[in-house]
C-alpha cells in the first residue's frame, strides 16, 4: 500500500435509551447535516435494509395497530411513531468514545379498557463535530462514512418497527402486558448484533462504488490476552486493485491503544480490547489511489521489463531508463534521483526473481517518498 492513515477514532454510533424526554430543537447546522445527508442516502442505490418505514416517520406519523388473541390480556394494541431531529446531547457522550449520532426510542404508554397505546415521539440526534471533521481522512471515506452514520441511526428505528408490524414474540409480549410492566425494546438492537454486519455491507457497498473497499475484522475476547490482542488483517496481494498503492483509514469500536500498519505484504494491527468481555470490531476503509491506479492501465510490462533488464545489465543509458519510469509512472524523472538499490530490483524483475505487483510497489515506494520527482 502507498501510504497508510495511522489514527483511529472509536466511533459508536448510537446509545439507547427508552424514555420520555424534553425536546430540544436542532441547530441550523445539524438541520443542515440531516437534510444534505438524507438527500444523499435516498439517492444511494446500493443495497441495504429497507428503512423506509423510519423515514417516513419524520415527516408523518406511522400508525400501526392490531388485534391480540383472544386469551390474551389485552385485546387490540395501537403504535403511532414519530421521529424529530433532536440537538446533540455533548453529556451524553463518554471520555473514550466519539459518537456520530444516536437514535432514541421515547414511548409514552397507556393501557385503558384492555387496548394498548404507544405514543413514540423519537429522536434523532447528529454530531455535527465529528459529520463535519473530516481532517486527514481520504474525502470519498468521510462521505461514506457519514452515510454509515446516517443508515446505523435509521436501523435502531427500521428494526423496531420491524418488530411492531411482524406477528411474533414481540406482539405476544405487549398483548399479556400490564400496566406495570416495561416495554421491550430490545429489538432496536442496542448491541448492534444485528445492525453492525447490515452496516459494514452497506459501507463496503458504498467504497467499491468508488473503487474502493471495506474489511472488517471482529477481534473477539478469547482471542485475546487479558483484552490485548496482535493479529494480522489482511494480505495486501490479496486484493490485487490496490496492488499499486491505496490509502488504508481504520475505524474501530470497543479497541483502544492500537498499532495500524503494513509489513512483508500484510496489515497488521495491535491493541486492547476496551470492554474485555465485549467483542471489538475494527473496519479497514481502502481508497485506491488515482496515480498508482495510472501505473496498472497504461503501462506496458513486457517492454518496461526488457528496458529495465537491459539498464541493469549497463546495456542501456539511464536516460533511457528514466524514460520508462517516466512512462511507467507519470512523473517527470531526475536521474540522479534513483537509488543505486534500484537495479538489482530491476534485474530480478527482468529475470522473473520478483513480479510486476514487486517492482510497481517500489517505483510507487520512490514516488511517494519523494525519491523520484
Amino acid at each position: 500500500m502507498r501510504s497508510l492513515c495511522l489514527g483511529i477514532i472509536v466511533l459508536l454510533f448510537a446509545n439507547f435509551v427508552s424514555a420520555y424526554a424534553t425536546y430540544e430543537p436542532p441547530t441550523q447546522q445539524e438541520q443542515n447535516i440531516f437534510s444534505q445527508l438524507l438527500g444523499e442516502f435516498e439517492k444511494d442505490d446500493v443495497a441495504k435494509k429497507d428503512v423506509t418505514d423510519v423515514i417516513q416517520t419524520f415527516g408523518k406519523p406511522l400508525i400501526i395497530s392490531f388485534p391480540c388473541n383472544s386469551n390474551d390480556t389485552n385485546n387490540f394494541v395501537v403504535a403511532v411513531i414519530t421521529t424529530r431531529l433532536n440537538k446533540f446531547d455533548d453529556t451524553a457522550v463518554h471520555e473514550d468514545q466519539v459518537i456520530g449520532g444516536t437514535y432514541t426510542w421515547n414511548c409514552l404508554i397507556t393501557t385503558e379498557a384492555e387496548k394498548v397505546t404507544l405514543q413514540c415521539n423519537n429522536e434523532l440526534r447528529l454530531n455535527s463535530n465529528i459529520l463535519l471533521n473530516g481532517t486527514g481522512v481520504d474525502p470519498t471515506v468521510h462521505q461514506v462514512e457519514n452515510q454509515v452514520v446516517l443508515y446505523h441511526e435509521f436501523l435502531h428505528g427500521q428494526l423496531m418497527i420491524d418488530a411492531i408490524k411482524s406477528p411474533g414474540v414481540w406482539r405476544h409480549e405487549i398483548c399479556n402486558k400490564t400496566p406495570q410492566e416495561t416495554m421491550d425494546y430490545s429489538y432496536a438492537d442496542p448491541d448492534h448484533k444485528i445492525i453492525n454486519p447490515l452496516q459494514s455491507q452497506f459501507a463496503s457497498e458504498l467504497m467499491e462504488e468508488h473503487g474502493g473497499d471495506v474489511i472488517t475484522k471482529f477481534i473477539q475476547p478469547n482471542e485475546t490476552q487479558k483484552g490485548d490482542f496482535a493479529t494480522t488483517v489482511f494480505k495486501i496481494n490479496s486484493y490485487p486493485q490496490f496492488r499499486n498503492g491505496g490509502e488504508i483509514t481504520l475505524r474501530a469500536v470497543n479497541i483502544d491503544n492500537t498499532e495500524f500498519g503494513s509489513a512483508n505484504n500484510v496489515v497488521f494491527l495491535n491493541g486492547t480490547l476496551i470492554d474485555k468481555t465485549e467483542p471489538g470490531i475494527a473496519w479497514f476503509y481502502i481508497s485506491a489511489n488515482q496515480t498508482s491506479q495510472m501505473l496498472q492501465y497504461e503501462s506496458n510490462p513486457l517492454w518496461e521489463k526488457r528496458i529495465a533488464g537491459l539498464w541493469a545489465n549497463g546495456q542501456v543509458r539511464d536516460s533511457d531508463f528514466d524514460n520508462m519510469l517516466q512512462n511507467l509512472s507519470g512523473h517527470k524523472i531526475t536521474g540522479n534521483t534513483i537509488p543505486y538499490w534500484l537495479k538489482n530490483a530491476a534485474s530480478w524483475w527482468f529475470e522473473g526473481k520478483i513480479d510486476d505487483t514487486t517492482f510497481l510497489n517500489l517505483i510507487d515506494y520512490l514516488i511517494s517518498n519523494k525519491l523520484i520527482s
